[in-house]
């Protein structure tokens, strides 16, 4: 008869001496949980990202943060510089924390496609047992009479190990299937950077031209104060002398008011889309940012069958799309592994003794060892691999699926932002000479109502024309550089007024 080792048995002197480690093991892994960023080690294959963001140097190699991502210091801003939308992009890639997740997702890929490689390759075991056996009557009198064995009266203990190794020699296409679902894995999570990149530029951009944008809607505002105001003033002038009604008065004063509050509201955009620059940048959001303009007009040098072939080529959502089209043809490969019988080879080597080294005992010999070639094979499960090979077949077939209407939607948006970018493009022209021809009618009409030859109403809605002229000019020219900036996320590139894409 035998029981298992009691604990204060294995924690008294002499006899528990191999139990510590194990306690010293569970309580770090129960009390050591450590709730900030660690220092990530790079995969052994595959060329691991470089980091580039300040997460990425807190996390790789020698950088890691020992105070935690409280540690992680934003860059500072060049005091009193001007940035450009190339210093932007630039820098909120390096400060993104979704692009630094991305980019631990392809180490986790990497990680991944090592766990597959070393399927290939021998596993090996150890294994160490003590067992307390205690003085029965039970064990025979041969047992007592045995010299090798302890009398002390306590019972006596057994010592065992064994050590093992096994060697997979054919598994049905499971292993070099599962490898190459990792490299797809790996391709895949390179995709995902690239998609998380090309959101963040879009989004630096978006923010960038906003900023223009309603800086130059805050200027035609202030302008629109200014010239309402000395309006105003004319026709107060007017009125005092007995010229003009006091509803010219009123009227003047309405319009500047609504001048006034269209001012606030370009004040306070002006104001949020810097904040959301600044987040984007990881800056204080009522932090001072300052942009060089870059709201200018260049011919876009593609033609739209160009951008659809790019596109067609390029889109990070097309290309995952592809990727998960070849990952469902490796799941029917995997699926059909079972259909085959499975090969390997183990060996193991064991030994027996009632002394802490599992040498000597109540055998002649205590050691052994064997290799052995093993075959396994279900040859009937109701159908159960058949179901697993026929689900996989429909994921395929999903996956081409959404690959086609992954490209039907890529062809509409290109096509979209490419005859957004075009409409703008003439807007721009247009809208420059209505700008001229307001501002001269605008003049024409002021200097008339201050001969009293034209009405005060003229002259408002000669400043309305004039202002709403310039909203739409400069409205023309955002919306071109964001069709533009939207056209290169389409494409998956950067394209250069000069033709080049970078």
């Amino acid at each position: 008869m035998s029981h298992a080792l009691s604990l204060s048995r294995l924690l008294s002197p002499g006899k528990g001496l191999l139990i510590w480690p194990f306690l010293l093991l569970l309580a770090l892994s129960l009390g050591c949980a450590d709730p900030y960023r660690h220092v990530v080690a790079k995969p052994y294959l595959a060329e691991p990202p470089t980091p580039e963001t300040i997460f990425g140097e807190a996390t790789f190699g020698k950088g890691a943060s020992p105070g935690g991502v409280g540690a992680i210091q934003a860059p500072v801003l060049p005091s009193g510089g001007t940035l450009s939308l190339d210093d932007c992009l630039v820098l909120a890639q390096r400060v993104s924390p979704a692009l630094d997740s991305a980019q631990l997702g392809q180490l986790s890929a990497q990680w991944s496609q090592w766990q597959a490689v070393t399927q290939f390759l021998p596993t090996g075991g150890l294994g160490y047992g003590v067992t307390h056996y205690d003085n029965s009557p039970s064990y025979g009198v041969s047992n007592y009479n045995n010299a090798s064995a302890p009398l002390t009266g306590m019972g006596r203990d057994q010592f065992s190990w064994q050590i093992g190794f096994n060697q997979p020699l054919f598994t049905g296409g499971r292993l070099s299937a599962n490898y190459f679902l990792s490299r797809l894995g790996v391709e895949a999570s390179a995709i995902q950077t690239t998609q998380s990149r090309e959101d963040l530029l879009l989004s630096v951009k978006e923010a960038y031209f906003a900023i223009l944008a309603t800086e130059k809607a805050l200027a035609v505002a202030k302008t629109s104060v200014v010239n309402l105001s000395s309006h105003l003033n004319s026709a107060r002038n007017f009125f005092d002398v007995g010229m003009v009604p006091r509803n010219q008065v009123l009227a003047a004063e309405v319009e500047l008011a609504q001048a006034q509050q269209e001012e606030t509201t370009q004040e306070r955009n002006l104001v949020v889309n810097t904040a959301r620059l600044n987040i984007l940048l990881r800056q204080a959001p009522d932090g001072p940012l300052k942009i060089a303009d870059a709201l200018r007009y260049y011919p876009f040098p593609l033609t739209l069958e160009r951008c659809l072939e790019l596109g067609l080529q390029n889109n990070p959502e097309i290309l995952l799309g592809k990727n998960q089209v070849e990952a469902g043809a490796k799941g029917v490969d995997l699926a059909r592994a079972d259909l085959y019988p499975q090969f390997s080879l183990a060996y193991t080597h064991s030994s027996t003794g009632n002394t802490p080294r599992a040498h000597g005992g109540w055998s002649a010999d205590s050691s052994s060892w064997n290799i052995a070639a093993v075959m396994s094979f279900n040859f009937w499960e109701w159908g159960r691999v058949r179901a697993e090979v026929e689900k996989s077949k429909v994921a395929l077939n999903q996956a081409i699926d959404q690959l086609t209407s992954l490209e039907d939607l890529a062809k509409l948006e290109i096509t979209t932002n490419y005859q957004g970018l075009l409409s703008a493009g003439r807007n721009i022209d247009t809208s420059a000479k209505a700008v001229v021809s307001a501002a001269e009618d605008l003049r024409m009409v002021t200097e008339r109502y201050q001969e009293q030859v034209a009405t005060n109403t003229e002259v408002l809605d000669a400043q309305t024309r004039y202002s709403q002229a310039q909203y739409e000019h400069f409205a023309a020219l955002y919306n071109y550089n964001l069709a533009w900036a939207a056209l290169e996320r389409s494409l998956g590139q950067r394209v250069l007024p000069q033709g080049t894409i970078g």
